[in-house]
């Protein structure tokens, strides 16, 4: 009898490096998101070879942000923070893009119109909490699934 041979998808340096890597940052979100903290930007590209371009690295915390939850309920790329404590243009874009709705009641419907520092916090405050919330409930579940299985 003939066993099945399994072929795997020849896969690019970028690809392979950046597996690894990906998991590293989804590790780190969930420890900052843990502590009710965040993830510096500094931190976050530190993780990265420095070859590695930034159109790559961004790829990576998409895919990172998606792993561990509906960027439409709540998205952990809010934990990155730049020099100011705020989360640098891509969760905004990614936050205006998935949660119109709850962007347009802080900063207006107006497609023109951008947030101010003010409005950013606000909406960034709120989604750090729903992010730490999230973690929490997570933490507890897997506790409870562990016990279960004990």
């Amino acid at each position: 009898m003939d066993t099945p041979t399994t072929r795997s998808t020849p896969q690019s340096p970028t690809q392979s490096a950046t597996q690894p890597t990906a998991q590293r940052v989804t590790r780190a979100l969930v420890r900052a998101a843990s502590n009710d903290g965040v993830l510096p930007y500094v931190k976050f590209h530190a993780m990265f070879e420095r070859t590695v371009p930034l159109t790559e690295r961004y790829r990576v915390l998409e895919v990172a942000v998606r792993t561990l939850a509906d960027v439409s309920s709540v998205d952990y790329g809010v934990l990155l923070a730049c020099d100011n404590g705020l989360p640098g243009p891509d969760f905004f874009q990614r936050f205006r893009r998935n949660r119109m709705r709850e962007y347009a009641a802080v900063v207006g419907s107006s497609p023109l119109q951008n947030a101010t520092m003010k409005q950013k916090r606000l909406i960034a405050t709120a989604e750090r909490a729903r992010v730490y919330e999230h973690a929490r409930q997570s933490t507890e579940g897997a506790r409870r699934a562990e016990s279960a299985c004990a």
